[in-house]
């Protein structure tokens, strides 16, 4: 079970977060908030993720908060340049990171269920956003030969002490 917590907050925090950073880095404005056939946005995709997150964030908090809507359509356009939605990313990562080490030391706190849906769902959406953007721009970003893949994630589960 430990193990599972350590592998989740990883994959998110040290993963997750860093891919989707330097994806966004390598966009404008327009292209971010560009929708083509009805699709949608890459920087609403990125909207759509962190609100999943604050969601998880809020629980650990309060179990038994009750959202009114969902977020199955919840993907905004906003027109934040890069920086910005970077920013907002990064925040949104940094609160989830220190809710979720608070409610790891309780246990409690955590729906195994939850979480596993919680890593499942921003790594379906962030193929999305780093597909999408290898389209557009026509490069590749390289992330597995850059230090990003999965060996490099287990070294640094079995070395971390953060949970």
């Amino acid at each position: 079970m430990e193990l599972f917590y350590k592998i989740a907050y990883h994959r998110m925090y040290d993963h997750y977060l860093s891919k989707l950073i330097q994806t966004i880095g390598h966009l404008h404005a327009e292209e971010l908030w560009k929708q083509e056939d009805s699709a949608n946005s890459i920087g609403g995709i990125v909207l759509h993720i962190c609100e999943h997150i604050k969601r998880n964030s809020s629980r650990y908090s309060n179990p038994n908060i009750h959202f009114e809507n969902g977020i199955e359509e919840y993907f905004p356009i906003v027109q934040l340049s890069p920086e910005m939605l970077c920013e907002t990313v990064q925040r949104t990562f940094d609160e989830w990171e220190k809710s979720y080490v608070k409610a790891c030391k309780e246990m409690s706190r955590i729906d195994m269920h939850d979480l596993f849906h919680l890593v499942e769902h921003t790594g379906y959406h962030l193929g999305q956003v780093v597909d999408r953007t290898k389209l557009l721009k026509g490069m590749k970003l390289n992330f597995c030969q850059n230090g990003l893949n999965e060996k490099n994630l287990k070294v640094c589960i079995e070395n971390t002490t953060v949970l």
